[in-house]
């Protein structure tokens, strides 16, 4: 019987020769390498969406059925953000395709201007389709199924020039049929590497922006409970509401916020902007977001861009990012509403060398088949101007 030790398989790493521009990505960080993995192989149906060039997707379901992504076009001209996060100002343009075959083709829609990487896309009951990313201090806003946008600032606050406002990945919608948005201003990635020897960063803080008029307009904020850290309490979060009332988050923590008993891929301050730290944590709030818990553990080092989905059976699904072997977009389930997971059966959806740059979102259409889109970077000896990535969706059934 082969027993499993319990210190974990050391690689020799090198600071300076890995890959994604210093991030400390060799492929062997937060992975269990003293494991091996069976294969189940199950049919999908795979596509690309536009050309080479376009980049990390959002993605909703419209009320017909037919689907809407949101790729960035990373061989766009620049255009600057209408309401700046401070995350850099001139962004890439964000083109629109639909697909009106449950994902298995997709063709582009003319649309007013937007902007930014790490997008969301989100459809309410009423048809009003919302839009935000990580380049937006606000959501745009659209009452024709995409072909127009207006962009509503949020006007979130900074204690001082080195906060940054975190992208979220999906409003909160209220029994009561308000709308929210979490804006929550803190430090992270590399932004530490500019700020002065010794600065003292203020404390992380957050807001709930309302919408009373089904998205329309968000004139109110509620202030909520954070935390006593700088870090921020939301980054890249997404959000979804359990059967039970309870809204689950999954939200991005780094090098500051080590997981218990599990040593960091390399020591703090080694990497410029430490992406192999990079793992998601659970926070749930049972008072409609005012009040969130504790920090729990849930996805291990260089595992990011977590994205929720409660499924028509009942089942909760994670769909994240592998930024180890095997490099692209992963699933797994948990049974319970979030309590556990299955980590023992994860699912592949896609591998791309030599990082994944999944930011992967899943839906799920009416007849149970589950959409996942995703961008891969499989281009990677050609020069950046002739497009090193695609963006792609697989349509899938989870066992």
């Amino acid at each position: 019987m082969v027993t499993k030790p319990n210190e974990p398989f050391q690689w020799e790493h090198d600071p300076y020769n890995n890959n994604y521009n210093g991030c400390g990505l060799t492929g062997y960080t937060g992975l269990d390498y003293h494991t091996i993995s069976q294969l189940s192989v199950m049919p999908a149906w795979r596509a690309q969406v536009g050309h080479r060039g376009f980049y990390k997707a959002g993605m909703c379901v419209l009320l017909d059925g037919s689907l809407l992504a949101s790729p960035v076009d990373d061989l766009g001209s620049s255009i600057e953000s209408p309401f700046p996060t401070h995350q850099g100002e001139q962004c890439s343009p964000v083109r629109l395709y639909k697909s009106t075959d449950g994902g298995q083709s997709w063709q582009p829609i003319k649309h007013t201007p937007l902007v930014g990487k790490e997008g969301s896309l989100t459809c309410l009951d009423s048809c009003i389709l919302l839009f935000t990313s990580q380049s937006l201090d606000g959501v745009c806003v659209s009452e024709d199924n995409g072909t127009t946008w207006d962009a509503v600032d949020f006007k979130t606050e900074r204690d001082d020039k080195y906060q940054l406002i975190s992208a979220v990945r999906a409003p909160i919608i209220h029994p009561d049929g308000v709308i929210s948005f979490i804006r929550c201003v803190g430090i992270h990635g590399s932004t530490r590497t500019i700020m002065p020897h010794g600065y003292n960063s203020p404390l992380c803080r957050a807001w709930l922006v309302h919408s009373t008029d089904g998205g329309r307009t968000w004139d109110d904020r509620t202030e909520i409970q954070t935390w006593g850290d700088s870090f921020a309490f939301f980054c890249e979060a997404d959000f979804e509401r359990m059967p039970d009332g309870r809204i689950l988050a999954v939200t991005r923590f780094d090098e500051l916020h080590p997981l218990k008993d599990k040593p960091l891929p390399y020591p703090h301050g080694k990497m410029p902007n430490d992406h192999a730290s990079g793992h998601m944590l659970l926070v749930e709030s049972d008072d409609e977001g005012k009040t969130w818990s504790k920090p729990r553990e849930f996805l291990q080092y260089s595992k990011v861009h977590g994205q929720l989905t409660l499924l028509q059976d009942g089942r909760l699904l994670c769909t994240y990012a592998n930024y180890h072997l095997p490099f692209g977009a992963v699933a797994i389930v948990s049974e319970d509403y979030g309590k556990t997971w299955d980590h023992q059966h994860p699912i592949q959806l896609s591998i791309s060398p030599p990082i994944g740059s999944a930011w992967p979102t899943t839906r799920q259409l009416d007849n149970g088949t589950l959409v996942t889109i995703y961008a891969i970077s499989p281009y990677t000896i050609e020069p950046p101007e002739t497009g090193r990535t695609v963006c792609h969706t697989v349509r899938w059934e989870l066992p």
